[in-house]
């Protein structure tokens, strides 16, 4: 699925001939206590932006990343396996942005929104060595419990991977941040965006702790607009445009 979204990314974007490229890491917290994807986690984004018909107005193909949890451990086992149990979402989101209309300034602050698709999964993963004189006992227990044809002790790397949950949702992304200009080919990228997914709904948005009972910072923009997620980014902008318009 991973790879699939990545070639969606790479189809729209040499379409859109964009215009400037955003890489930015952060943080990012929920706004209520969910039955899972509710631990607060690094995340990743990366926008592809094409000017429109005014300069100031930006369309936006962005590709995001969170990080709900990832815990690893070793089986101690008669073959000792690696294991990482992870909670993660991918989101897909296209969407206008409104810079500000003064190129020529240092800081160019911004607001968008974006609408798209997220995929939330919970994965479980185990990885081993190869041994016993080239019998991979282990992967060979795997191909035995699962009930996949298509998974095959021959085109594996010594791990399994199992998805144990995985689910779309239509959501949208609402950001308020600002590009600082460095020079005419680079510069830096920061702000705050508020996921919004609808169907992901908090079992109690009151509720001051998650299920891990870890106390959730829930701000009163992301209240007042229903957001289930805050995420603060920061990171650079890149220049694609010869001519030199951000």
């Amino acid at each position: 699925m991973r790879n699939f979204l990545y070639k969606i990314i790479i189809l729209i974007s040499s379409i859109m001939l964009s215009q400037s490229l955003e890489l930015d890491f952060g943080w990012h917290n929920p706004q209520g206590s969910f039955d899972k994807y509710n631990n607060p986690g690094t995340s990743f984004r990366a926008t592809y932006s094409n000017i429109g018909s005014k300069d100031h107005i930006k369309y936006d193909l962005s590709i995001q990343y969170l990080s709900f949890m990832s815990n690893t451990w070793t089986e101690n086992t008669s073959y000792p396996m690696t294991v990482t149990h992870s909670e993660q979402s991918w989101g897909i989101l296209y969407g206008p942005r409104i810079m500000s209309p003064t190129r020529s300034a240092s800081i160019r602050p911004y607001f968008g929104f974006k609408g798209g698709v997220f995929l939330f999964s919970e994965t479980m993963k185990y990885k081993w060595q190869n041994e016993l004189d080239g019998w991979d006992i282990a992967c060979l227990f795997f191909e035995v419990l699962d009930d996949d044809d298509e998974f095959d002790c021959l085109d594996q790397d010594n791990s399994f991977k199992n998805t144990l949950d995985s689910k779309f949702y239509l959501g949208a992304i609402f950001e308020i941040g600002a590009n600082m200009k460095i020079n005419n080919n680079v510069g830096l990228d920061y702000g705050v965006q508020y996921n919004i997914i609808p169907n992901l709904r908090a079992i109690d948005t009151d509720y001051s702790q998650n299920s891990d009972n870890q106390s959730l910072q829930v701000t009163q923009i992301a209240r007042s607009i229903n957001a289930d997620y805050v995420t603060f980014y920061f990171g650079l902008y890149f220049n694609l445009n010869k001519n030199g318009v951000r």
